[in-house]
């Protein structure tokens, strides 16, 4: 069974930090370096120095960036910067988040920590592929710090809306934690401690699968950090914190799970011609050239935007930009090509998802991209905002930009539940769980309250 358990959370302290919108972060995966830059210059207490701190040129195995979050890490907690809570809590989270063209939404969940289970248990399910060096990085972080510092994001499937219910109804009047973050989000936290309310979610909760929606490397290297900390204490039972991971728990029926599309911008490949490139995807695709001139651009990038989101409602559709190219591409996959050489290997649930026809189709046969190309991060750029990939074009930062339409929930999960994966960075949940906003130690000390 899937198994949730309360947690004693690791939160800022109030009494010295009262604007946690200067703290916490997004997860340092969606985090550029300027972004990187900006959050260290916001506040030094602020979270970004351990989950995501910077690497210099001089750095050695004794100083580097996971040392140095670890020495900070111990500084903040003898500062009572960062403290515990005492009693074992599942926490109540809303996110209150704008969306355009649809107002104001809510998104519900909580936060628990989540008995670890091999994904071929088929009671923790996958839906994407993951980066090697995002797994190292966070391999590394566990090792020195012992702290989770941002809840891996899953949802489950609840129709009755049992388990939000019971926590809606045992929450405090007031949540303890309640901010807006610099996007207008609006985030709040309620502790639960009643043991047998929280008796009762856990039963409720235990027959249940369990979907990672974000954060499946930090899954996996929680896998890896919990085989490696056995190993090394044999005597520790299975309530120790390792065999744990932190987890923000949403119901699929949410009507605030929101997923935007992550677009792709193309370094490092072959030079293009657009006219051999045109020729290559008329095989495929029908092909519209949206040209512009300057003073009519923005218009027309809103135009072009808009028609893509229409054209994806009914068919497999991306958007192109290439550089020094005064036009967009709009391209519809044609239906006999649905079922093509290029996927025959694929099972059917996978040849219907936009992102491995571009991955596939696209990058591999029509571009000649390896396969194992796939994984370095210096040829493909990923941007869930698709006018700063069409910037890195004009600009010459890549030579060229795919835009895409976002995957729908059901899809997601019938892949889980095929026990298939997408590929990397195929969807955007929006918005993000935040790091720094509530932390879980795995310090071989704690213990999870089962």
């Amino acid at each position: 069974m899937a198994q949730i358990a309360p947690f004693r959370g690791i939160i800022y302290n109030s009494r010295i930090i009262n604007n946690l919108a200067q703290v916490v972060t997004p997860p340092y995966d969606v985090i550029h370096p300027e972004e990187q830059e900006r959050f260290y210059q916001l506040h030094p207490q602020n979270i970004i120095r351990l989950d995501f701190g910077k690497e210099f040129p001089g750095d050695t195995p004794e100083d580097n960036r996971y040392t140095r979050a670890a020495r900070t890490l111990k500084v903040w907690e003898k500062e009572q910067l960062l403290i515990q809570d005492q009693v074992p809590a599942i926490y109540l989270y809303k996110i209150h988040f704008p969306v355009p063209g649809q107002g104001m939404l809510v998104r519900s969940g909580f936060i628990s920590v989540l008995g670890l289970e091999p994904f071929d248990s088929g009671k923790v399910r996958p839906h994407e592929m993951t980066f090697s060096s995002f797994k190292r990085d966070r391999y590394q972080l566990f090792q020195h710090c012992q702290m989770q510092f941002c809840p891996i994001f899953s949802f489950y499937i609840d129709p009755e809306g049992q388990i939000l219910s019971s926590l809606n109804d045992h929450a405090p009047d007031e949540p303890f934690i309640d901010f807006v973050d610099p996007e207008s989000i609006r985030h709040q936290l309620w502790r639960v401690t009643d043991p047998s309310v929280l008796l009762k979610i856990r039963e409720n909760f235990s027959e249940k699968t369990v979907y990672i929606a974000d954060g499946h490397h930090r899954y996996e290297t929680s896998l890896a950090y919990q085989a490696d900390m056995r190993r090394k204490h044999p005597e520790l039972d299975r309530t120790a914190a390792f065999n744990f991971t932190m987890m923000f728990l949403c119901p699929m029926e949410d009507p605030g799970l929101i997923i935007f599309p992550v677009h792709r911008a193309l370094n490092l490949v072959s030079e293009i011609n657009p006219r051999l490139l045109e020729e290559k995807l008329n095989q495929f695709f029908t092909v519209e050239k949206i040209p512009f001139v300057p003073e009519s651009k923005k218009q027309t990038t809103g135009e072009f935007l808009s028609r893509l989101k229409n054209q994806g409602l009914k068919s497999h559709a991306f958007g192109l930009s290439l550089f020094q190219t005064s036009a967009y591409y709009l391209l519809t996959l044609k239906k006999e090509c649905l079922e093509g050489d290029w996927g025959r290997d694929l099972h059917p649930l996978l040849r219907q998802l936009d992102v491995v026809i571009l991955s596939r189709l696209v990058f591999q046969k029509i571009l000649g991209i390896k396969w194992e190309e796939l994984d370095q991060e210096k040829i493909i750029e990923y941007r869930h905002d698709p006018l700063e990939i069409l910037d890195r074009v004009e600009k010459g930062k890549s030579q060229m930009g795919f835009i895409l339409n976002p995957t729908p929930i059901e899809q997601v999960r019938g892949i889980a539940e095929a026990s298939l994966v997408m590929p990397r960075k195929s969807t955007y949940f929006y918005p993000k769980t935040l790091t720094g906003l509530l932390m879980n130690s795995l310090n071989g000390n704690e213990s999870i309250f089962i």
